[in-house]
C-alpha cells in the first residue's frame, strides 16, 4: 500500500470557502491588546479634538419664494417662472443669488461688519461673509434656510436675518427697476419703429414706380433647368477628357518602351490596326514554315523577314496616327469644357438678378407688415407693464427668523468620542485581518492541509518548563502517525528535511528517535547534514568517535564500528569531518549500500538533513528514503517555500508523510484550536491551560464550545 493511501491527504476544494468564526475571534482575542491600545488612542484623539476645536455656532432664517407667474393675474413680471421648466432654473438659481456679492456687499454696509473681529484686515469682507453663509432649499417646496456659520455665537442670528431681509429688498427694487427700464426701452423702440416704417413706404412706392423690368412667372424655372442641362453635358466632356487623357498616357509609355502597341485595347480595336495585325500573322506563319525547309540565311527566309518588320512598322505608324486623333480629341474637349463654363456663369448670374430684383418688392412688403405687427405688440406691452407696475409686491417673505443659538452645531463631542471609538475598532480589526490575509507564514494546520494540501502530523510547542508534557504528547502523536504511515514499519527509512535552515529538523530528529526507542523499537540516528552537523554538538561524544564520513571513505571498515548507542535503543552515526562536495558522497554506491543495511538491521532509521530547498543533498536522500518528513517553524516558514520543496521532492518520487509544525506558541489562538480539537492536555495538571481574563469574563468556556462544534459531525457523515 503507498504512502498516499496509508496517510490520505486532506480535500480542500470544500473546506477552503468556510468562515471560521471560532478561529477569528481567537485571532481578535490574541490580539486584544493592540486592539485595546489601537481604540484607546483613537478616542483620545477624537476626545482631544473636541475640546481644542473652535466651536461653531449656526442661526437659520426660512424664507418663503414666490414666483411671478404664481401671483395674482394682475402682479405679472416678465422676470418671473412662466413654465415649470423656467420655475425649475428660477428655484436653483435662489442659491447663488443670496450668496451673491450684491446681497453681501449690502449686508456688510449695513451692519458695519468691516469693523467687526472677523473681518479686521479683510480684502474683502463681502468674500468672508459668504463663508459663513449656507443655503438650503427645502426638498420640493418654495422655502430655503438660509444658514449662517461662524465661531461668534452673539452675531450669527443677526448675520442671518439681516441677510433675509437684504435679500428680500433687494428682490422688489429689481423687479420695480426692471419695470421702468422696460417701459423706456419699449418707448425708445416703438419711436424707432415708426421712423423706420415711414422710410419703408416712400422706398416701396419709388421701387415700384421706377420698376419696368417683366419676368414671366415660370422665369426661375427655366433658368434651372437651362443651368442643369449646361452642368449634365459639362460633367459628360469631363469624363470623356479623363478617358482620352488614359489612352494617351497609356499609348505614349508602351510606345516610348518600344512596346507592343497592340496591347492598348483601343489601338487593338483599329480597323487598319487588325488588317495589319492579321497579315503579320500570316507572315510570321509562313516565316516559321520557311524556316523548317530553309536555313536562316536563305534569300526567300530573309525577304519574309523584311515583310515581317516592315508590317511592324506600320503598325506603330497607324498607332502614332491613333495618339494624334486622340490629342485632338482630347483639346476639342478642353475647348468645349470651357465654352460651357463660362456658359453656366452667365446663366448663374442671371438667375441672381432675377432673384434680386423680384425678392426686392417682396421683402419691402414684408418689412412693412413686420414693423407695423412689433409696433402693435410694443404698445400692447406697454400698457400690461404700467398696469403690473401699479399692483407690484415682493415674493419674498420670512417665514421663521433666525434666533440665537444656544449651543454650537461643532463639534459635536459626543459624535466624536463614540466615532473615535469604532474607528479605532475598525481600523486595529482591518490592520489584523490584512496581516492575516497577506502573511504567507506557516500558523495553523489550516495552513498546513487546506494550504499545501498535506496532513499535520503533529504540532510541536516551544520549549519551556510548562510544555515538557506538551512536547512528549505531540512526538507519541507523530510517532503513531510514523507507524500507520510506514505499514507497521515495514518502511522504516525517514528522513527529515525543511525548507530553510533553522527550522529545528535536529531536534526533532532527536526528539523522534527517542520516542520510537522507548516504545521498544532500535533506532538508528544517521547525522546526513555533512553541511552543519549539530548532533555532535548535543550528545558531545568523545574525540576519538568516527562518522559517516569516515565510513565511506575507508571501503574494510565495517559500519557496526561508527555508530555509537546513545541511549536505550537509540543509536546515533555522526557526520564525521564535513567533506567539500557532500552530494557526490551520498551518490556513491558504499552509501547506498549502507542504508540497505541499516534498514535490515533497525526497526527504525532516523535521517537529518540539509534543507531541501536551496541544497541537492536532501533530494538525493530522499531516494533512498521510505518516509520524508517536513518540518516548518511556526509563524517563520513561509508557505510558498514550503511549496517548492514539495513540488521538488514529488519530481523526485519522494513519499511525503506530512509536515511536523515546531516552536509552536502555545498562547496563540492557533494552538488552542488544534490543542481543543484533538483533546489534548499539555499542561501538567488535570485542565487545559485557559486565556486570561478580559474585563472579567472567562473565555476558556467558549475555547470549549468551539472543540464541542469542531468534534461534531454531521448526521450525514455519521451514517457513511
Amino acid at each position: 500500500m503507498p504512502i498516499g493511501e496509508s496517510v490520505p491527504k486532506v480535500q480542500t476544494e470544500t473546506v477552503t470557502s468556510e468562515f471560521d468564526l471560532a478561529k477569528w475571534f481567537f485571532l481578535l482575542l490574541e490580539h486584544r491588546f493592540f486592539i485595546i491600545g489601537a481604540t484607546a488612542l483613537t478616542t483620545f484623539l477624537a476626545l482631544i479634538y473636541s475640546f481644542l476645536v473652535t466651536p461653531t455656532y449656526q442661526a437659520t432664517s426660512t424664507v418663503y419664494v414666490q414666483t411671478y407667474s404664481r401671483a395674482p393675474i394682475g402682479n405679472q413680471n416678465m422676470v418671473g417662472a412662466g413654465s415649470w421648466t423656467e420655475e425649475l432654473k428660477f428655484y436653483n438659481s435662489q442659491e447663488a443669488v443670496i450668496k451673491s456679492r450684491a446681497v453681501m456687499e449690502e449686508v456688510v454696509e449695513r451692519l458695519n461688519l468691516q469693523n467687526h473681529k472677523a473681518f479686521k484686515g479683510a480684502k474683502d469682507p463681502a468674500g468672508v461673509l459668504v463663508g459663513y453663509v449656507r443655503v438650503d432649499q427645502i426638498k420640493e417646496s418654495a422655502l430655503f434656510n438660509i444658514s449662517v456659520r461662524a465661531p461668534f455665537k452673539e452675531d450669527v442670528a443677526l448675520w442671518a436675518n439681516t441677510i433675509s431681509e437684504v435679500y428680500k429688498d433687494q428682490n422688489l427694487r429689481t423687479a420695480m427697476e426692471y419695470v421702468s427700464k422696460a417701459n423706456s426701452i419699449i418707448l425708445e423702440k416703438i419711436n424707432e419703429m415708426q421712423s423706420q416704417y415711414a422710410k419703408l413706404q416712400q422706398t416701396y412706392s419709388t421701387q415700384i414706380a421706377a420698376s419696368q423690368s417683366y419676368f414671366p412667372e415660370n422665369q426661375k424655372q427655366i433658368i434651372d433647368d437651362k443651368i442643369r442641362a449646361m452642368e449634365s453635358r459639362i460633367n459628360d466632356v469631363r469624363v470623356r477628357q479623363n478617358e482620352a487623357r488614359a489612352v494617351i498616357s497609356q499609348l505614349q509609355g508602351v510606345l516610348a518602351k518600344g512596346g507592343d502597341p497592340l496591347t492598348v485595347a483601343e489601338v487593338a480595336q483599329n480597323s487598319a490596326i487588325q488588317s495589319l495585325n492579321n497579315q503579320l500573322v500570316i507572315s510570321e506563319r509562313e516565316l516559321n514554315q520557311l524556316l523548317t525547309k530553309l536555313k536562316p540565311k536563305h534569300p526567300d527566309v530573309l525577304k519574309k523577314q523584311s515583310e515581317i518588320e516592315n508590317l511592324h512598322q506600320k503598325i506603330r505608324a497607324q498607332a502614332e496616327i491613333i495618339l494624334n486623333s486622340y490629342k485632338n480629341q482630347l483639346s476639342a474637349y478642353m475647348q468645349e469644357e470651357g465654352g460651357l463654363a463660362e456658359d453656366i456663369k452667365r446663366a448663374k448670374n442671371e438667375g441672381v438678378s432675377f432673384v434680386e430684383s423680384s425678392s426686392r418688392s417682396t421683402s419691402l412688403e414684408k418689412n412693412l407688415e413686420s414693423l407695423k405687427n412689433y409696433m402693435d405688440l410694443l404698445y400692447s406691452k406697454m400698457q400690461e407693464l404700467n398696469i403690473s407696475a401699479g399692483l407690484l409686491s415682493n415674493n419674498i417673505r420670512i417665514l421663521n427668523p433666525a434666533v440665537s443659538p444656544s449651543a454650537p452645531i461643532f463639534p459635536n463631542r459626543r459624535f466624536n468620542i463614540i466615532f473615535g471609538f469604532f474607528l479605532g475598532i475598525f481600523l486595529s480589526i482591518s490592520v489584523i485581518a490584512m496581516v492575516q490575509l497577506f502573511d504567507t507564514r506557516i500558523k495553523s494546520m489550516e495552513d498546513v492541509e487546506w494550504g499545501l494540501g498535506l496532513n499535520l502530523l503533529s504540532m510541536v510547542p516551544a520549549i519551556g518548563q510548562e510544555s515538557q508534557r506538551a512536547s512528549v504528547e505531540a512526538y507519541q502523536t507523530l510517532r503513531t502517525a510514523l507507524i500507520y504511515a510506514s505499514q507497521n514499519k515495514q518502511q522504516n527509512v525517514i528522513l527529515v528535511t525543511s525548507a530553510v535552515p533553522k527550522e529545528g529538523k535536529s531536534t526533532v530528529v532527536i526528539n523522534l528517535g527517542s520516542v520510537l526507542a522507548a516504545g521498544g523499537d532500535r533506532v538508528l540516528v544517521m547525522d546526513c547534514d555533512l553541511r552543519r552537523p549539530t548532533m555532535h554538538r548535543k550528545f558531545k561524544p568523545e574525540a576519538a568517535v568516527k562518522g559517516l564520513t569516515h565510513y565511506l571513505a575507508d571501503k574494510e571498515v565495517k559500519v557496526e564500528d561508527f555508530i555509537t548507542p546513545v541511549g536505550v535503543n537509540l543509536w546515533i552515526m555522526y557526520s564525521g569531518p564535513i567533506p567539500p562536495n557532500p552530494p557526490e558522497l551520498f551518490s556513491m554506491k558504499r552509501f547506498r549500500e549502507l542504508i540497505g543495511k541499516v534498514k535490515q538491521d533497525f526497526d527504525w532509521v532516523v535521517i537529518d538533513s540539509p534543507p531541501a530547498l536551496s541544497l541537492t543533498d536532501a533530494q538525493i536522500l530522499a531516494t533512498y528514503s521510505d518516509i520524508v518528513l517536513l518540518v516548518a517553524k511556526h509563524k517563520s516558514t513561509h508557505k510558498p517555500l514550503l511549496q517548492r520543496t514539495i513540488i521538488t521532492l514529488e519530481r523526485l518520487k519522494a513519499q511525503i508523510a506530512g509536515v511536523v509544525m515546531n516552536y509552536v506558541d502555545t498562547s496563540s489562538s492557533y494552538y488552542y484550536d488544534y490543542y481543543y480539537s484533538n483533546s489534548y492536555y499539555y499542561t501538567t495538571g488535570a485542565t487545559p491551560k485557559k486565556i486570561n481574563w478580559l474585563f472579567g469574563i472567562d473565555l476558556s468556556r467558549f475555547q470549549n464550545m468551539k472543540a464541542k462544534l469542531k468534534n461534531r459531525k454531521p448526521k450525514g457523515k455519521e451514517m457513511q
